[in-house]
C-alpha cells in the first residue's frame, strides 16, 4: 500500500511539473513555424538594413504608415508599452516597423515619426520592388485608397497585424489588432525564455 501511494505521488507531481514547462500560445500560432524572408530594406537613419542583424533577439515586424489615423499610432504604442513591461528583458526585443507608404515615407520622415513613440524602432523602407516581395513573404497588403477633399490626397488600407520571429529566425505568431497586452507580453516572455 505504501509503494503504491509513493507511486502515485511521484507520477501526480511529474505531471504537475511537467505542466509547468509548457505554455500556450495566446495569439495565432504560425504552425509549422517557418523561415522569416531575410530582406535588406533603408532604415530611419538611410543606411542598409538587414534583417539578419536581428538573429538573437525576438522580433516584431509591423507594417503601416506615417500618415496613418489610428492603427499604426495604437500599435505602436502598444508595442512601446509591451518593451517597456518586460524590464531587464527589453533588450533581448526589437521592433521593425515596415512602410506601405514609400511615396511618402522617405528615412527622415519615418524617423520623427517611430521617435514620437520609441527611438529603438527600426523604420524601413526601400524600393517598390524590394518592399512588394517583403509584403509578399509576410502576408502583408496595402491598397492606396484616394481621399477626395483630404489634405493627405490618399490613405492606406493596410494589414494590421505583427509578425513575430523568434530569436532563430522562424515566423511563430500572428499578434492581431487589439489584442490584449498581457497576452502578448506572455507570448514574448515565453520565446525570449526559449
Amino acid at each position: 500500500m505504501h509503494t503504491y501511494r509513493v507511486w502515485f505521488i511521484a507520477v501526480i507531481t511529474l505531471f504537475f511539473l511537467g505542466g509547468c514547462t509548457d505554455y500556450t500560445f495566446k495569439n495565432a500560432v504560425i504552425e509549422p513555424p517557418d523561415a522569416a524572408f531575410p530582406f535588406v530594406l533603408t532604415d530611419q537613419n538611410g543606411e542598409d538594413f538587414s534583417f539578419r542583424t536581428l538573429e538573437g533577439k525576438v522580433t516584431l515586424v509591423f507594417f503601416g504608415y506615417t500618415n496613418c489615423p489610428d492603427i499604426c499610432p495604437a500599435t505602436l504604442s502598444d508595442l512601446q508599452l509591451v518593451k517597456q513591461r518586460l524590464g531587464d528583458r527589453a533588450d533581448k526585443l526589437a521592433i521593425v516597423f515596415i512602410t506601405v507608404d514609400p511615396e511618402r515615407d522617405s528615412p527622415e520622415r519615418l524617423k520623427r515619426f517611430v521617435g514620437l513613440y520609441d527611438t529603438t524602432v527600426i523604420a524601413l523602407t526601400g524600393q517598390p520592388d524590394a518592399l512588394a516581395r517583403v509584403y509578399q513573404a509576410y502576408g502583408a497588403g496595402a491598397q492606396r485608397r484616394e481621399t477626395p477633399g483630404s489634405a493627405l490626397g490618399y490613405a492606406m488600407d493596410h494589414t494590421s497585424t505583427t509578425t513575430v520571429i523568434d530569436k532563430k529566425g522562424l515566423r511563430r505568431l500572428l499578434i492581431g489588432f487589439g489584442s490584449p497586452l498581457d497576452d502578448v507580453v506572455a507570448d514574448v516572455s515565453a520565446l525570449i525564455a526559449e
